[in-house]
Order: structure tokens, then sequence, then C-alpha cells
């Protein structure tokens, strides 16, 4: 009885133009047939009449955001896909170190975390605010990750990029070349990585592009602990050396913005400053993108980003669900 339910349900939602509903309906009454699936129909409510959620959008007469002083920017939901807010999402900018992100990606899947790098002369000697991680010191991946993450530490980024090499190979054209590759399974066709820290300012990548990275790896439990933490210390594996580590996105840290949950920052001259911004509240997740403020001030990113995220806040309507 339940099966022919099905089909009647299946032949009903194909004639409306719901053939995605119709597919996965088809896939039960199959598995049913073949007795693969005991559990096939265990409840018709949610074979047939599944939660058809409705996506948030914008109240009525919804101003648009005014002011937001960065050449790039997009405000979006990442569970629904829906952009609430934009500017130039698809023009290549270079995007400094939140190139990391991706970085950071590719180090949780292919590194463990207690490998032990030791961080290279090259490495050791990158620019940047970090003073702290020296040539020779022996430290965890999984103590690296949140010295690159929390600090945005260049010297981190390049250690655990070269740690992919093998045998003879130095350098870490092995490593950007997984980060490309990684870009290219994940949909990111207007991104092109050039280091691991976003140095390299011939490099590139979009606000939208920027999105799909910054969704796939908010899914790994890490990156998400990481990237929402303030303040925090890590060692090396004799324990004799400290990095204390404060979060260079001032939603987490100084503003403790309400909600704020991440992500990574980003400066280079040529690229001004940068932040993938995100908050959650109410179970609702909002992304804040922001490439190349128009103002060179150290919070420049933050404010634009803390803007878009409140007007978000106040001008979407979130529905029932």
């Amino acid at each position: 009885m339940i099966a022919k339910l099905a089909i009647i349900f299946s032949i009903l939602f194909n004639t409306i133009g719901l053939s995605g509903l119709s597919s996965n309906i088809d896939q039960g009454i199959i598995a049913d047939q073949s007795g693969s699936n005991n559990s096939a129909y265990a409840s018709i409510n949610e074979l047939v009449l599944p939660k058809l959620k409705e996506p948030p959008k914008l109240k009525n007469f919804a101003s648009a955001p005014a002011n937001i002083y960065a050449k790039h920017y997009l405000l979006m939901d990442p569970e629904s896909g829906v952009t609430f807010a934009s500017e130039a999402v698809d023009d290549h900018t270079a995007i400094a170190s939140t190139t990391k992100i991706m970085t950071a990606t590719l180090v949780l899947e292919n590194y463990k975390l207690d490998d032990v790098v030791t961080i290279s002369k090259a490495a050791g000697n990158q620019v940047g605010q970090d003073y702290t991680t020296m040539p020779g010191e022996k430290i965890t991946v999984g103590n690296l990750l949140h010295v690159m993450l929390i600090i945005s530490s260049n010297r981190a980024a390049d250690a655990l990029a070269e740690f992919a090499n093998g045998p003879g190979e130095t350098g870490t054209d092995k490593f950007v070349k997984m980060m490309n590759d990684k870009a290219k399974e994940l949909g990111m066709s207007d991104t092109d990585y050039h280091d691991p820290a976003g140095l390299d300012t011939t490099g590139y990548s979009t606000a939208h592009d920027l999105a799909i990275i910054t969704a796939y790896a908010m899914k790994k439990p890490l990156f998400s602990e990481i990237v929402k933490t303030a303040d925090t210390s890590v060692t090396n594996i004799t324990g004799r050396i400290t990095h204390i580590l404060h979060n260079s996105n001032r939603l987490v840290s100084d503003w403790n913005y309400p909600g704020a949950i991440g992500v990574k920052t980003g400066f280079m001259p040529d690229a001004s400053h940068s932040l993938v911004g995100a908050a959650r509240r109410d179970n609702h997740t909002l992304y804040a993108i922001i490439l190349n403020t128009t103002y060179d001030t150290a919070e420049a990113s933050a404010t634009e980003a803390r803007k878009l995220l409140d007007w978000g806040w106040t001008n979407i309507d979130w529905g029932t669900n």
C-alpha cells in the first residue's frame, strides 16, 4: 500500500516540476522492491511529505546595506546558500592571509595532528608578525595549525606546506599544487593559489570562492574550534617554548561580537585588509566576506564585516523554521 502511494506521489511531484523529490521517492521504491532497504518506507511522512523548508529572505522594504567600504563583499547564509548583499563577488583579487583557510583544510585532510614538524630556515625567517616560531623548532601539526589560524603566522603556513615534501623535495610548490587541485575539486573556478600564506599577491580568488572553501572548512570540527578561539597558548614538543596566541580576528577577540565563530583575517599592502567573518545566532549562521577595504587601518575589515552582519540580523526574515 505504501509503495503504491509512493508511486502516486512520485508521478505527482514530477508533473509539477519537483523532479528532485520524485527521484528520491523512486530510489526508495527500487530499494523496497529489491529488499535492500527494509526501512525504505518506515515513515510515509518522511518519504512523500518531506519538509520543504523555505529559505531565508530579506524582509519587505529592506534597504541595501549602506557605506560598505570595500571593493568586494558578500553576506550569505551558508546553510541555504542565499546571498543577501554583494559587490563584485566574482572579480579576481588578492586575498592575503584568507588563503590560509585552504592551507588549513589540506593539513587537516592529509596530516596527523600529532605529526612533528621541524621549522626550516626558510619558513622560520618568513616575514610577518610571528617572531616566536624559530628555525629548528619542533612542534606538532595540531599546535602549528593553531599558530597559523589564530595569529595568522606565515611561518607556520610555510612550515606546514613544506611538511608535504618527500625526500629531495623543498619549498612549497608541491603543497600549492595540492591547494589548486582542491580548489578545482570544490568548484572554485576563479581561484589560483601561488603560496600557502597569501603573501604572493599575483595569486587570486573571489569573495564567492572564499565562501565555498569557508563553508567546506567549517564542517571540520577542529578548524571551526580553532577559528572561534579568542586566546590560547601552545608549546613546542619539549614544552620549553610557549606561543601566546591572540586572535587577529577582532570579531572573535577584541570586540567579542555576539555570536562570532570565526573565521580568518588577511592583509597585504597590495590587497588592503580582508576578513572572512562568521557569526551564529538562534541556530542561524551568516558569513560576511570583506576583501580589499577602502581604508588602510587595522580595524577596517572587521568594521565592514560588523556592518554587514548587523545589517543582516536586522533585515533577514528567517521564517518559522
